[in-house]
């Protein structure tokens, strides 16, 4: 024997409001949660914070410039700066094999790069819609530069994401690990 649940039109109607709430509270959490989580560092065209410098060469190609000085008290030994069209990275040798670079900062200033979805010139609405909620906001009166901190996880990469918006839109975009 076949047990069949007989469902009347009055029973469907009765819980349709309840299925439309739960649907709308779905979207609304969808549209709200970022897209993409700052935690370990964004990256650039593939690139991130950790990368080799042959990582960077492999992924981008030769780079336009490239200088080598001493690096701050904070990171010791030397910096390498590579400097690509609109986009700048710095590199740190390391202390136990100091011919060996890695990627500590990146700052983009072009459109041209894709920066783990984000881009020169998008809104301070898709910056909140791909990343959420900022840790902490700077703005300069005398050049109306606007700045948004997203900070890292501390256990994973400590460091920090930073937006920089003038007239609501994006100019810069700088990925860093804390490094004092």
């Amino acid at each position: 024997m076949i047990y069949s649940p007989k469902i009347t039109m009055n029973k469907l109607m009765s819980i349709l409001p309840f299925v439309i709430l739960i649907g709308c509270l779905l979207l609304l959490t969808a549209s709200v949660s970022p897209q993409t989580s700052t935690a370990e560092g964004l990256k650039v065209n593939g690139v991130a914070l950790g990368d080799s410098y042959k990582q960077v060469v492999r992924k981008l190609g030769k780079p336009s410039s490239e200088k080598k000085r001493k690096a701050d008290e904070c990171v010791g030994g030397t910096e390498m700066i590579l400097s690509y069209p609109g986009l700048k990275f710095r590199l740190w040798d390391e202390p136990d094999n100091p011919k060996k670079f890695t990627v500590g900062f990146f700052e983009v200033n072009s459109a041209k790069w894709n920066v783990s979805g984000a881009r020169i010139g998008i809104t301070a609405a898709t910056v909140k819609k791909l990343f959420g909620t900022r840790t902490g906001e700077e703005v300069d009166s005398h050049t109306e530069l606007r700045t948004w901190y997203y900070e890292m996880d501390e256990n994973i990469s400590p460091g920090n994401t930073n937006f920089s918006l003038r007239g609501g839109k994006v100019t810069s975009i700088s990925v860093a690990w804390l490094m004092c």
